[in-house]
């Protein structure tokens, strides 16, 4: 894989996007690499890249230790069929919207759709609290570093350094199978095709 240093769109080809993934109850490991897989047997979706995983403190209200990565696609599907497409996703895994913030079986977010800016009641692109969470920056740095906000101009390796790593516990790699105490600035970038 080569390393994602331009993000850049042409208009022949599919969009890039960037998805959150995390989970918490069952078995979070296990349902995150399925949704991955999920994913990317979805007709209109092609994922180029997965970061590690990494073990986060939840936001909210009490509750277990999530799960956590990103991931980066190409994708046929407008932005609005690509949420609907993650939220199917996530009740295929027996996700239930009961509590905000609450613990949950699998969340997929959309955070980035290229370079689009959307704001309906129904999405909002770049993801509203991309830029504050270290759970979600961590993850996409390690795939995405050079990726720049389209709001703010501003890289995502510069938006996480700024968020640090509070609340990342640990990481582990699927190439590796094990997990290791480090965050994203300890590991090496996979790199995208």
């Amino acid at each position: 894989m080569a390393e994602c240093t331009d993000l850049s769109i042409s208009p022949s080809e599919a969009p890039l996007v960037a998805i959150a993934l995390g989970s918490n109850l069952g078995e979070p490991l296990r349902q995150l690499r399925s949704a991955v897989q999920v994913l990317a047997q979805t007709l209109g979706i092609d994922v180029l890249a997965c970061s590690p995983w990494y073990r986060t403190v939840p936001v909210g209200p009490p509750q277990p230790d999530y799960w956590n990565g990103c991931l980066i696609a190409r994708t046929q599907l407008s932005p609005w069929a690509l949420l609907k497409t993650l939220q199917a996703i996530e009740m295929q895994f027996g996700r239930q919207r009961q509590e905000h913030w609450g613990a949950r079986t699998l969340d997929l977010d959309l955070l980035l759709y290229g370079d689009r800016v959307i704001n309906t009641a129904e999405l909002t692109l770049p993801h509203p609290r991309l830029v504050e969470r270290p759970f979600v920056l961590v993850p996409l740095a390690a795939i995405a570093p050079h990726w720049r906000h389209p709001v703010l101009g501003e890289t995502i390796q510069t938006l996480r350094q700024r968020v640090g790593d509070k609340g990342i516990i640990a990481v582990l790699s699927d190439d590796v199978g094990e997990t290791t105490f480090a965050t994203a600035a300890d590991r090496p970038r996979p790199e995208l095709p």
